[in-house]
């Protein structure tokens, strides 16, 4: 027994021995983390006080005029079998690989027990709440560099690394994209200092954007205003931008028209920002009122629907820009898939795949009225498939997107846009040999499918696309 009764304190000794040297060792690499990110904003803030440079402000990209047919084509009933062909197209586009966001140049330093006064503030009516108090705001003398260079200085204190923290699991628990974490920064900033774009609150922004891995940039107008700068690779409409180091950096704050002086200095890996959306945001959920779609050849679809209208003022403030996977790529809402597909899986039962994508297709192509973006918003706007469920009309691109979503996570089946001048239809890429007109793409059949194309079944285009080449974009 007093041999067996050593060996435990000897195994206990070890045992405490390993985790003072864990201890030991996790706190060197906490220390060794804090002081490179120490050293590095330090760096950052010195070069903030040398000069800015001069630079000019370009006008905003005008959104793409799309000519689009003032009304939808509908399928003459009396028009017998055409013949399926092959269609052409130009190339085949594949869009880019959603990538992770962006992670801090090091991890954050946290004290052992979070303490200090929270402050509380809705984002899209989603409670939110962060380590920042009454005593951690700050003015700015002026907004010369020295100024921001001071401001800058006061941040990189450790006191507001819980703040940086709180912002970075906000993005987590809310699943918030790039540009969605550039308007929970601006909500709390709005609410923290009265503006978002008081010369504080853009400090701020670019502060918190900067420890969390963004690639961004701040500015000083003429009449001495502030500005953040969001670098991109897509081209963004509606916004003023600069040119620098061949990329394009957009000015948030539309109301800044003429020239400016830039800081343009890099901190280390920093992160381009990127218009994708992987996940849609978790919003406290508002309700709209409910819509009744209907399909006109498949009566029996009948459903009402209602989104969350939290989602809806979100998408609006979203930048219009060139890449279509940003809409395409984007799921429906919860309380839309709650609604909708239970009742179209109810009419898939025992049906075939061209069964199945003729009920669906139908359905987009009549549940709603058409208008061109110039009627219903006066302006070229692709919308989210939330976005089509809400506003009264939709377009041959709104519908395409619409559908191939519907495709895709009710059958599972791949599904490509088809892009033509002034139109956008779909195609499927069946598992079952399903006839009609097609392309095949990398040696694999695709059957067109166009939710415009008004009582037009699986397989059957537009006549006037049958000739004309299109662009096949991968979604």
């Amino acid at each position: 027994m007093a041999t067996a009764a050593c060996a435990q304190d000897s195994l206990d000794e070890y045992r405490k021995q390993v985790q003072s040297e864990y201890q030991g060792f996790a706190r060197e690499a906490r220390e060794e983390y804090a002081n490179f990110r120490d050293r590095a904003n330090a760096e950052y803030g010195k070069f903030m006080q040398e000069p800015w440079q001069a630079a000019e402000v370009l006008p905003p990209d005008p959104v793409p005029v799309r000519p689009e047919p003032p009304n939808p084509q509908v399928k003459n009933p009396e028009t017998g079998t055409i013949p399926p062909q092959e269609l052409p197209y130009v190339e085949v586009v594949s869009l880019p690989a959603p990538r992770p966001a962006p992670e801090p140049v090091e991890p954050i330093p946290l004290p052992e027990k979070l303490t200090g006064e929270l402050f509380s503030f809705a984002f899209y009516h989603t409670p939110c709440k962060v380590h920042l108090s009454a005593g951690q705001k700050y003015t700015l003398s002026s907004a010369d560099e020295k100024a921001v260079a001071n401001a800058w200085k006061r941040l990189s204190a450790s006191d507001y690394n819980v703040l940086v923290n709180d912002c970075l699991e906000l993005r987590q628990q809310l699943a918030l994209c790039d540009w969605a974490y550039v308007k929970l920064l601006q909500q709390l900033t709005e609410s923290y200092f009265g503006s978002a774009k008081s010369n504080e609150a853009v400090v701020m922004q670019m502060f918190i954007l900067t420890q969390s891995g963004y690639k961004v940039r701040i500015a000083r107008s003429m009449d001495k205003k502030l500005v953040l700068l969001l670098p991109s690779e897509s081209d963004i409409y509606r916004y003023g931008f600069l040119r620098m180091g061949g990329v394009k950096y957009y000015l948030i704050d539309s109301s800044v028209k003429e020239d400016v002086f830039v800081f343009d200095h890099a901190f280390p890996k920093e992160q381009l920002f990127s218009v994708a959306i992987n996940e849609k945001p978790r919003l406290a959920v508002h309700l709209t009122g409910q819509r009744m779609l209907t399909s006109e050849a498949y009566p029996m679809i009948k459903v009402d629907v209602r989104t969350n209208k939290n989602l809806i003022d979100f998408y609006n403030t979203y930048p219009l820009n060139s890449n279509w996977d940003t809409y395409a790529r984007a799921s429906l809402s919860e309380e839309v898939k709650k609604d909708l597909y239970p009742a179209l899986k109810k009419e898939f039962s025992g049906r075939s795949e061209s069964e199945i994508a003729n009920r669906i297709l139908n359905l987009v192509q009549t549940a709603f009225k058409y208008a061109t973006d110039e009627e219903q918003f006066g302006y070229e706007r692709p919308l989210f498939g939330d976005e089509t469920i809400f506003y009264p009309s939709s377009d041959c691109e709104d519908r395409a997107i619409l559908f191939s979503i519907l495709v895709r996570e009710l059958m599972g089946l791949d599904v490509v846009l088809l892009h033509y001048p002034g139109h956008l239809a779909t195609a499927v890429r069946f598992n079952s040999d399903v006839k009609g007109d097609y392309l095949t793409v990398d040696g694999t059949k695709y059957v067109v499918c166009d939710p415009t194309y008004i009582n037009a079944r699986v397989g059957e285009a537009m006549p006037q696309f049958k000739e004309e080449k299109c662009t096949v974009v991968r979604i």
